[in-house]
C-alpha cells in the first residue's frame, strides 16, 4: 500500500514539472532557487540614482528659492484692509471656507492612515504598487488642490496684521508643503522607503503653515473685535 501511494506521489509530482515552466515551479519550491529571481533592491529600484539626483537637485532648489523669499530686502507693507475689518459676510465665507479645509486635511489623514496602516503595510509598498498613469493623476490633482487651497488661505492672510517677515514664513511653509509631498511620493516608488521622511516632514509643514494661517484668520475676524470691545 505504501509503495503504491508513493508511486503515485511520483507520478503526479513528474506530471506538475511536465506542466509548468521552471519559473513557475518556483513557487511550488520544486528544485532550487533561480538566483535571477532573487529580489534585491537593484531589481526592485533600477532608477534609485537618478531618484536620488533628481530629488536632491529639486530640493536644493526648493530651498534656495525660500532663502530668496526670506532674506531678500522687502517693505513693510499694510494692508488697506484689516481682516477684522473685512463685513460679515466675507467673514462667514471664509470662516466656512477654513472648515472645510479643514476637513480636507482632516481626512487626507484618515486615507493616509488606512492606506499604510490597513490596506498595505507601509507607505513605501502603497507606492510601490502604484502605477505610473495612478500616480500621474494623483500627482495631478494634488498639486492643483494644494496650490489652490493654500493660494486662498494665503491671499486672506495677507490682510492679517502679523508682520512681513512671518507672513512670508507661514505662506512658504503651506505652499512649499504640497510641492515637497508629492515629489515625495514619486521618490519613494522609485528609490524607496528612506524618502518617505519627506512626506511626514510635508505634513508637519502643512500643519504649521497652513494650520497657523486659518487660526490667525479666525482669531482676527471674530476675537479680535470682540476683545477690543470689552477693553
Amino acid at each position: 500500500m505504501r509503495r503504491t501511494t508513493n508511486f503515485f506521489k511520483y507520478i503526479l509530482t513528474s506530471f506538475m514539472l511536465l506542466l509548468c515552466d521552471r519559473g513557475n515551479c518556483q513557487d511550488l519550491e520544486f528544485g532550487p532557487q533561480d538566483p535571477t529571481q532573487v529580489v534585491s533592491p537593484e531589481s526592485l529600484f533600477p532608477f534609485a540614482r537618478m531618484t536620488f539626483i533628481s530629488f536632491s537637485i529639486y530640493f536644493f532648489i526648493g530651498l534656495s528659492l525660500l532663502a530668496f523669499f526670506l532674506f531678500s530686502k522687502r517693505k513693510q507693507w499694510r494692508p488697506p484692509i484689516l481682516i477684522q475689518d473685512f463685513p460679515s459676510s466675507a467673514k462667514v465665507l471664509t470662516t466656512l471656507t477654513l472648515i472645510s479645509y479643514g476637513l480636507v486635511h482632516v481626512f487626507a489623514l484618515l486615507e493616509v492612515y488606512v492606506v499604510t496602516k490597513i490596506s498595505f503595510k507601509s507607505t513605501s509598498e502603497y507606492f510601490f504598487y502604484m502605477k505610473l498613469p495612478k500616480l500621474m493623476a494623483t500627482s495631478h490633482t494634488h498639486f492643483f488642490g494644494h496650490g489652490t487651497m493654500y493660494f486662498i488661505t494665503s491671499f486672506v492672510f495677507l490682510f492679517s496684521r502679523v508682520n512681513e517677515f512671518w507672513k512670508i514664513i507661514f505662506i512658504s511653509l503651506a505652499m512649499s508643503a504640497g510641492l515637497l509631498d508629492v515629489s515625495s511620493w514619486w521618490a519613494i516608488k522609485y528609490g524607496g522607503s528612506q524618502y518617505e521622511i519627506f512626506s511626514a516632514i510635508a505634513g508637519i509643514m502643512s500643519v504649521i503653515g497652513w494650520g497657523g494661517m486659518a487660526f490667525r484668520i479666525l482669531y482676527e475676524s471674530w476675537a479680535v473685535g470682540l476683545l477690543e470691545r470689552k477693553v
